[in-house]
């Protein structure tokens, strides 16, 4: 489907079928004014309810009607997941005959080989529409206005180099996207900051521009979770932080972490630079669980 910017959004056939079905008119007596009830509600209730909907499924609604064309572009929140496009396994056939003894050997083999290529197709084609997808949102959506991102990459499923093109998108938004448009007569703080206030990553490449942009420019951020990250950080710091939890995920020389707001903090597995002295600066600490390797750090300070 054809937006303003000439990018093509991917939608599928079903949706758009079920949506011309169920917009050409009444049946049963009722009017069209009663079948598009819905509609009459105010944006607000509207994002609220396609908040719940993953963004595969909130951008397909955008053929309901002229009333939802452009909705999903100011959602406030988003969740961008790449399980929503994975192929439904195909049945098995068990109408087959069971192969000769003598030519199992062989036959299993080359059976192995093919369902090994059918997979790897099914995977790159699952890839490349996540891909696609990902990618024309992240440009259409001002991230910076949302309250709510999530971006999950499934690390079994994707290419090698998938964390580190999501980690492109993300370096992306944080480069360009502005909570409003830019103001003359006001300072860059005010311009520039974020309303981010929960962020989800899983299977994300991530560096140092990272985590300044979250302690200088999200300054509502107070959940954040990292899972199976690659990262190339030595510093957590924020000063809005409540929540932060990290899982499975790879340090570099993660030596810092530092936040007065900090309430919770839960480290559960993943790797780090054993010669590192990992410091913890929570003066409000309510929760710490720490279910790290004992090489994950030479030692833990709580401050």
């Amino acid at each position: 489907m054809e937006h303003e910017g000439g990018d093509t959004m991917e939608l599928d056939g079903g949706a758009t079928g079920r949506a011309r079905a169920s917009g050409g008119g009444g049946g049963g007596g009722s009017s069209a004014g009663d079948l598009d009830r819905l509609s009459a509600l105010p944006d607000s209730l509207l994002h609220a309810i396609m908040s719940f909907l993953k963004a595969r499924q909130a951008v397909q609604t955008c053929v309901l009607a002229t009333r939802w064309r452009h909705l999903w572009r100011s959602l406030p929140c988003l969740d961008i997941d790449q399980d929503e496009f994975r192929a439904a396994p195909k049945p098995s056939n068990n109408n087959h005959p069971a192969p000769d003894v003598e030519d199992s050997d062989i036959e299993f083999d080359e059976a192995d080989d093919s369902d090994g290529n059918e997979d790897d197709g099914i995977k790159d084609n699952e890839w490349d529409n996540f891909e696609d997808f990902a990618d024309c949102l992240m440009h259409h959506c001002n991230i910076a206005q949302l309250d709510s991102l999530r971006l999950h990459v499934s690390k079994s499923r994707a290419p090698s180099f998938a964390n580190k093109q999501a980690g492109g998108w993300l370096r992306r938004a944080m480069k360009y996207c502005t909570p409003g448009p830019p103001r003359q007569c006001e300072g860059l703080g005010s311009t520039n900051s974020w309303r981010l206030r929960r962020l989800y990553l899983c299977n994300v490449a991530l560096d140092c521009r990272f985590t300044m942009h979250v302690s200088s420019v999200c300054l509502s951020l107070e959940d954040l979770e990292l899972e199976d990250c690659m990262c190339a950080i030595h510093a957590i710091t924020s000063n809005s932080l409540k929540s932060l939890v990290l899982k499975n995920c790879r340090w570099n020389f993660l030596s810092k972490i530092a936040s007065p707001t900090l309430k919770s903090l839960a480290i559960a597995g993943g790797t780090n630079s054993s010669d590192c002295v990992l410091v913890i600066r929570a003066p409000a600490i309510a929760h710490l669980c720490l279910n790290v390797p004992l090489r994950f750090a030479k030692r833990v300070a709580v401050n």
